[in-house]
Formats: structure tokens, C-alpha cells, sequence
């Protein structure tokens, strides 16, 4: 497969050099029109209810937006949603009085709020706006992922150049922009930083010449003003993680769908939030996979030759600045009283020493591109044709049909919908690229196991990084037990990509340990004033190795009884 790297240095020219060219452009020229044609449909489809389910789920919905404001308010809502909710239920009761026309006012009532959602969920796109913000992104992963030089700030064609080396583009990039012109592309990826979202965009803008993609932002995030100013004007539609009632998820699986059909090509994170144990997603969220499956078959239904083709996305990191956090979280939320740990907040000398590091290390990116599919998992070759696995041709109308025509089956396309989720998360699995700082830390954390056969997880992380040191010769011995794994996996096909893990074992650990964490005041694995190995941090040192479990989820591994008598002399070789 191609491959995008520092030594090649390709990079792409851009399908559409003018913005106003750019599909997310146009959507955002039409977005009042937009607005309008996904409220009437939500409101078409409730119109379909029986009375008693549409008064059930308006009033679950109204009941749950008030505990919502109560309990867990957040700086980005909107000033007023309290008094909002409150004439809004004062509205439902009204309504009940009289069972006349009671379903017409419900639906009144249930519109008003769909409005309300569906102009919180769009976003739009300024062109000046992502000009800038481009410009802006150049500096900022300058600093983040190389050693700044003042002057090299001033040009943005060595800061471009710099971000080129160390943002790392892996797969079959000629098939996706061969096909963007013609079908909507979404892209999946993984999710393990806040960063993750303005990392995919700029890098889709910087290496790989497509144009800007709308993205779904978590509301938190326009918790920030600053950050809201920008995000508001970059293609992001807002995604509220909190409300969980019907209307809303209606209205968001809606907003999806009909923007996939208007061609706005998009990026979601279908892990739903970012991944707190730092392990690739295995469990995928289905309603806007649901809403993909949906626009095909309307497309289809419309004689639209146009497809929904989908790129799982794999982000791998080498240091990821929140890892100790959401590995507490992590902790704290599976393992409740097994875990009892406090963090306590850093002091003022940890943030400058945490900022000397930022701008004295250097950390790459690698984003890997998985095959291009249809909704239904099936391979696109560059003219968008669909292969099955036996490489047969396949008509997507086969999947609607009943009775001749296209149909609509809501079970059946929950079952496609589970289908694609399961095709996704083993494409996460085979083009999750294996670095060597994953590498020396899950070797690290299975010998802190193997040390303490009677400990689990919650308690592993809690001994006292003092007094452990890892022998070097079972260090070794496990290097070299994963190496030899994850050649046969390459073998296999079950893994893309082992090409950036250097086949000199010296090497190999010498690259992990420089590059793993590389940011963190606390270092994850490293050798004392003896050159011994031991970590200052078992915490992020789980978070790290947590990296290659998925690889390891179909195979029965006892890690406990592996005998560790390889000579750790052998060549990895």
C-alpha cells in the first residue's frame, strides 16, 4: 500500500485549490434550508405515533432535560434553558386538559424542541475563518511535536515542512481521493486525545489534499469561548453526550443522515468519547452508523448513484498529554473500591518543567487509513464498485429489497448496522500501527504482572514505583516474545503495518523508551542513575501498554504462564 511518510514526503495537491469549491462550503451556504428540511421530517416521522407514545417520550424528554439543567449544567448551554424547559412543561400539562387536538398541540410542543435541538446541533464554515485557523493549527503542532526554533515561527513553509515529518499518513490515500469527487466519505477514527479532532482536520489538510470535513464536537467543548468562536465556524456540529431522550437522538440521526445525502463529507468518532484505558475502540455507539445505513438506502431510493463510503481511521500517538487522567478514570470508574488512589493537582514547578518538555522533545503522529467500504462492509475498489469477500460484485439495492421494491425494515437494518460496527472494529485492530513505545510498555506492564502473579490491575498500579526494577534479561525475553507474535499476525494479514518497528532489539528499546510519554513529567518506563529499568508511573505505563490488547482479544493467553527462556541475546530477526 502507499504510504505517506517522513522519508517520502509526498504530499497531495489539493482536489479543490478553491474553498468555495469545497462540498462543507456550500452546506453551509444552505444551512437555514437545511434546518427546515430536517425539523419538518422529525416532524413527519412523530406525526406517525400512536397519541400515548408520542405524549410518553415528549414527557420522558422534557423530564430528563430538566434533571439534565438541575444536576449537570455546563458553561456551553444556553442561558435560558431553564426557563425554556419550564414554559415547556407547563405547555405539556396544558395539553392534557383536554384530550381535543391533544396530539396536534403535543406535536407543537415536541417541534418546539426539536428546533431547538437542531439549531443547537448545526454548525457552519467561514472560509476566512479556516484560513486562519489553518495558519494558526501550522504553529501549534509546530510547537506540540517538534523543538521550536524562534524563527522558524515567522514561515509557514518550514512550519508546514516540520509538521509534514512528524505527522506520519499511512494507507491506501490514492483510492479515498480517487473517490471523494464522486460519494460522500466519512471518516471513523479512534479517540484517545481532545486533540484528536483539530489533529484529523488539519491533517486531512495538510497531507492528504481533500477538502475540509464537518466533524461532531463534543458540547463540552464549547465550554471555551474562544474555542467555540472557531469551532462554530469550522464545519463542527455539536454533539451533546448528556441527552440520552428519543427527540434528541432523532434529531441528531436525522442531522446526519441528511447531511451524508447532501454530500458533506464527515468525520465522527463512532467510540462516542475518547478512550480512557488508552485501548483501541472494540465496542462502537450504532445510531449514527444507523444514519449512514439510512442515507444509502434513501440515496438508493432516489436513483442517486452516489455511495456513503466509509475509512476507519487509526490515531496513534506516542505521547498523549491527558493519559494519566483518563487512566484514573478508567480506574476509578471500573474498578470503584479496588481503586482508591488520589491524584493530587500539579504545582507551578510541574507546569513549567511539563512545558520545558513540550518544547525541548520531539513526538510523532501517525494516522493510518483503513480500506475504504460501503455500509455494509463491503471493499470499494476506486470507481466505487463494491466486492464482497469472495471478490464477487455487489448491487446495495439487494440489501433493501422486499418484494421487488426498496423497503424500508428497521430490524433488518439494525442488523446491518451491528454488521458495519463489527467490520469497522477489525479494521481498528488490523491498521492499529504498532510503535515501539507501545511496545516496551506492554512488555513492562506484563513483567510487572508476571513479578506479581496475585495482584490485578487496580492493585498493580498502586505499588510503589520505588521498589520495583525490571530485570533485563525477562524485559528482553518479552520483547521478543510480542515481536515474534506480531510477525506471525503480519503473516496473517491480521495486522497492516509493522514496518516502523526497527528489527534491532537494542534499537527497539531504545526508541521506545525515548519516545514513550515523552511529555509527561513522570517518565513511564526509564533507567535509574544505575541504568536499570523501572518506571517513575505505573499508572501511564498501563495506559500505554493498553495499546496492543486489542490485538491479543481473540487469543486464549495465559500471560501469567508463559515461560520466559528465550535467550535474550536472539536477534529479533
Amino acid at each position: 500500500m502507499p504510504e505517506l511518510n517522513s522519508t517520502e514526503k509526498t504530499v497531495y495537491e489539493h482536489i479543490y485549490p478553491d474553498l468555495h469549491d469545497w462540498p462543507i462550503y456550500k452546506f453551509g451556504q444552505q444551512r437555514k434550508e437545511f434546518i427546515h428540511q430536517i425539523n419538518q421530517e422529525i416532524l413527519r416521522d412523530l406525526s406517525t405515533l400512536k397519541d400515548s407514545e408520542l405524549d410518553q417520550i415528549l414527557a420522558k424528554a422534557i423530564y430528563a432535560e430538566r434533571q439534565r439543567v438541575k444536576t449537570n449544567p455546563w458553561k456551553a448551554d444556553p442561558p435560558n434553558q431553564a426557563i425554556f424547559f419550564r414554559k415547556l412543561l407547563k405547555e405539556y400539562h396544558e395539553n392534557q386538559i383536554s384530550d381535543e387536538n391533544k396530539k396536534s398541540k403535543n406535536l407543537e410542543t415536541a417541534f418546539r424542541l426539536v428546533k431547538r435541538y437542531s439549531e443547537e446541533i448545526a454548525g457552519n464554515f467561514n472560509i476566512n475563518t479556516f484560513q486562519f485557523v489553518r495558519k494558526v493549527s501550522n504553529a501549534v503542532f509546530y510547537v506540540l511535536l517538534s523543538k521550536p526554533k524562534l524563527l522558524s515561527l515567522f514561515s509557514q513553509k518550514k512550519m508546514k515542512a516540520a509538521n509534514l515529518s512528524r505527522l506520519k499518513v499511512l494507507g491506501n490515500l490514492e483510492n479515498i481521493r480517487a473517490l471523494f469527487p464522486e460519494h460522500t466519505i466519512v471518516l471513523l477514527p479512534t479517540h484517545s486525545s481532545n486533540l484528536d479532532s483539530i489533529l484529523v482536520g488539519y491533517t486531512i489538510d495538510l497531507a492528504t489534499g481533500m477538502p475540509a470535513f464537518s466533524y461532531g464536537a463534543g458540547l463540552n467543548l464549547f465550554d471555551s469561548e474562544f474555542f467555540a468562536f472557531f469551532m462554530n465556524r469550522l464545519g463542527a456540529y455539536r454533539v451533546d453526550r448528556r441527552k440520552k431522550n428519543s427527540i434528541y437522538l432523532k434529531t441528531l440521526g436525522v442531522f446526519s443522515k441528511n447531511s451524508i445525502k447532501r454530500g458533506v463529507n464527515t468525520i465522527f468518532f463512532p467510540g462516542g468519547t475518547r478512550s480512557r484505558s488508552g485501548e483501541v475502540e472494540m465496542k462502537l455507539k450504532l445510531g449514527l452508523l444507523n444514519s449512514l445505513i439510512q442515507a444509502q438506502r434513501e440515496l438508493l431510493e432516489e436513483n442517486d448513484k452516489r455511495k456513503v463510503v466509509i475509512v476507519p481511521v487509526v490515531i496513534n500517538y506516542e505521547s498523549v498529554l491527558e493519559a494519566r487522567d483518563l487512566m484514573i478514570q478508567h480506574l476509578k470508574t471500573t474498578g470503584q473500591e479496588k481503586f482508591t488512589m488520589r491524584d493530587k493537582s500539579p504545582s507551578i514547578f510541574e507546569y513549567v518543567k511539563f512545558a520545558k518538555r513540550l518544547l525541548t522533545r520531539e513526538s510523532s503522529v501517525y494516522l493510518t487509513f483503513g480500506d475504504p467500504i460501503d455500509v455494509f462492509g463491503n471493499q470499494l475498489d476506486k470507481d466505487a464498485n463494491s466486492f464482497n469477500v469472495h471478490n464477487q460484485h455487489i448491487d446495495l439495492k439487494d440489501y433493501f429489497v422486499h418484494e421487488g421494491k426498496i423497503a424500508i425494515d428497521t430490524q433488518r437494518e439494525s442488523i446491518y448496522t451491528k454488521e458495519l460496527s463489527e467490520c469497522i472494529v477489525k479494521q481498528f485492530r488490523n491498521y492499529n500501527l504498532i510503535l515501539p513505545c507501545h511496545i516496551v510498555a506492554f512488555a513492562a506492564f506484563r513483567l510487572l504482572a508476571k513479578m506479581n502473579p496475585h495482584q490485578d490491575m487496580y492493585n498493580l498500579v498502586q505499588i510503589p514505583e520505588e521498589e520495583v526494577v525490571f530485570g533485563e534479561k525477562q524485559f528482553r525475553q518479552y520483547i521478543i516474545w510480542i515481536w515474534t507474535f506480531l510477525k506471525k499476525m503480519k503473516v496473517s494479514d491480521k495486522l497492516k503495518y509493522i514496518n516502523q518497528i526497527p528489527d534491532d532489539m537494542d534499537e527497539l528499546i531504545s526508541e521506545g523508551l525515548e519516545t514513550l510519554g515523552c511529555f509527561h513529567n513522570l517518565k513511564p518506563l526509564t533507567r535509574n542513575k544505575q541504568g536499570q529499568l523501572c518506571s517513575e508511573d505505573f499508572i501511564t505505563l498501563l495506559y500505554y501498554s493498553n495499546k496492543l490488547n486489542n490485538l491479543f482479544a481473540d487469543e486464549e493467553i495465559n500471560w501469567q504462564e508463559i515461560h520466559l527462556d528465550l535467550d535474550p541475546q536472539t536477534k529479533l530477526t
